[in-house]
């Protein structure tokens, strides 16, 4: 959703890395019929995605010179805080869903310890998220619900002029 906002809305250029083994991106290709552009990324309503990503597809991105690169760490993993602290801004998306808010709660501890990001969430309490914003002692923002994540509403458009 993001990707769709800075290619659609502000028109700038985007490439999103796949750093983590979901294998997401790979259905995605899959289902909107899309074939591989190179050996490392596939175009998507004009975002280049980068499934398997890793530190080649990085230097790849920065050297194409994007206007905006988009990582996705997958889970919260100490093995990729490095490079997710190198990134210009950071985001810690997660769901305040009772079996998913282990890992947020684990990021506020981070939080505390220093460390900073922006925290966005998607599902969850209002409640949760008012308990996650005393933990880490700053804001939580709830991204607005979209049934489909390459569609751009008022709505969405809005969160992301007072996100950017």
């Amino acid at each position: 959703m993001t990707a769709s906002y800075l290619t659609g809305v502000l028109r700038e250029s985007c490439a999103v890395l796949e750093w983590n083994e979901h294998g997401d991106f790979e259905r995605v290709k899959q289902l909107a019929g899309c074939s591989m552009k190179s050996a490392l990324f596939f175009t998507l309503l004009e975002t280049d995605f980068y499934p398997k990503a890793g530190e080649t597809s990085l230097v790849l991105c920065k050297n194409r010179v994007y206007d905006n690169v988009i990582v996705d760490y997958g889970e919260w993993r100490e093995e990729v805080l490095g490079e997710f602290f190198r990134c210009d801004r950071q985001f810690v998306v997660g769901s305040l869903s009772e079996w998913r808010l282990e890992a947020l709660t684990e990021a506020a501890v981070r939080r505390r310890q220093g460390f900073h990001w922006e925290t966005l969430t998607v599902f969850g309490s209002e409640e949760a998220r008012k308990n996650l914003e005393k933990k880490q002692r700053s804001p939580v923002r709830r991204v607005p619900v979209s049934l489909d994540v390459f569609q751009i509403t008022e709505q969405i458009i809005d969160f992301y002029q007072q996100l950017f």
